[in-house]
């Protein structure tokens, strides 16, 4: 029996998996389990798990049925033996010191939870970001007057005040289990929202850390999300947001968490398919068939937007701008530079982000090319 269990849901990341799990079995802290979880992957996943399994005693495979995220974490946390559990997506990797630290901070300070910060690796580039909220020590009073009340939202649209997955952290098991085997498996949206945030409430002792050594990976080809119909879409983010509510109902009113989930599924709302509850007529998928669209912004919103406008056929993409645009070309996606904003013909111009900082910003740039306001539409 291990002190620490690690779960790794896997599908479809053969490319990625052995530097995931090799990542693992090379951290400093030795006393653990590695719970490979192959959800019926289609293609050599499954093999690679076998193969880790035969040449290392802590490697544990669990083979089933695609029943997707939340019922791959299911399975791996009821075959856990750890007294605490920590999760890595299979295309991901981890620095070797990253459980080490979590555990130093378990143990100096005897918490039911340990969030740290994660690093957001684009080709090989790679950012650092640590939680919104302080980093130290919280009892519950602290916790009360200090992460509940903006910890989904501390500002701006997607702006955690405690980051929103469960694979940079710690947990007590007996504090995890019940909020994670409750998660409705139908959830495909915010599957990490609808653990976090419940087993926070639950928790009496948090300790932030300002480790950053869990690696976040995006890759081209995933980089562009899947989207569905537009009656698909709502139905994904109320069933989120039905969850949410329902699971942290009885929080006293002062965490105000009612009005951080309604801001954060607002967001969703937003780059799931155009509209807010607070004005849903202003819809940015409005375009007519023979409209001629561009897209400002190649970050998480940009691809969201220019996935949906490709998918559902609306209009025509006639560019899509970033500063960074050699960064977002290096991985695959179509991403121009900003000068060529004046040389290209569109009828409206999507600023696709979702803080009124970038928006103003993106806006000066507009404006110093000569584009007329009436073709800028923001997502605000």
């Amino acid at each position: 029996m291990a002190t620490v269990s690690i779960i790794v849901p896997i599908y479809n990341v053969e490319e990625e998996l052995r530097k995931c799990v090799s990542s693992i079995l090379a951290q400093t802290y030795r006393d653990i389990e590695v719970i490979l979880v192959d959800d019926g992957s289609p293609d050599n996943c499954g093999a690679i798990c076998d193969d880790f399994a035969q040449k290392d005693s802590r490697v544990v495979v669990i083979h089933k049925e695609n029943g997707g995220l939340v019922n791959a974490r299911k399975s791996g946390l009821e075959k856990s033996t750890g007294r605490f559990i920590s999760y890595v997506d299979g295309d991901d990797w981890i620095e070797e010191d990253f459980i080490q630290s979590l555990v130093d901070c378990q143990q100096k300070y005897n918490v039911d939870i340990v969030a740290a910060g994660f690093s957001k690796d684009i080709g090989d580039d790679s950012e650092r970001f640590t939680n919104i909220i302080p980093s130290g020590f919280y009892d519950k009073n602290k916790m009360i007057a200090e992460v509940y009340p903006r910890m989904i939202c501390a500002g701006p649209y997607f702006y955690f005040g405690v980051c929103s997955y469960v694979w940079n952290k710690l947990f007590k098991k007996e504090l995890l289990y019940e909020s994670q085997m409750a998660v409705d498996p139908h959830i495909s949206i915010g599957e990490d929202t609808a653990v976090v945030f419940p087993v926070l409430l639950k928790a009496n002792t948090l300790y932030i850390s300002e480790n950053n050594s869990y690696h976040y990976y995006q890759k081209a080809y995933s980089m562009l999300k899947n989207v569905d119909t537009l009656e698909k879409e709502k139905e994904k983010v109320a069933r989120l947001s039905n969850y949410l509510t329902e699971a942290m109902k009885d929080a006293p009113a002062e965490y105000n968490l009612k009005k951080q989930i309604e801001r954060y599924i607002d967001g969703l709302k937003i780059i799931r398919y155009g509209e807010k509850e607070t004005n849903p007529r202003n819809h940015i998928f409005d375009a007519a068939p023979t409209d001629r669209v561009a897209i400002f912004s190649g970050g998480i919103v940009g691809q969201n937007i220019y996935s949906i406008f490709a998918s559902k056929k609306i209009g025509t993409i006639t560019g899509w701008f970033d500063r960074d645009a050699e960064i977002y070309r290096a991985q695959g996606l179509k991403v121009q530079n900003i000068e060529d904003i004046p040389k290209t013909e569109f009828d409206i111009i999507v600023i696709a982000n979702l803080d009124e900082i970038s928006i103003k910003k993106n806006e000066a740039v507009l404006e110093k090319y000569g584009i007329d306001p009436k073709k800028i539409v923001s997502l605000l």
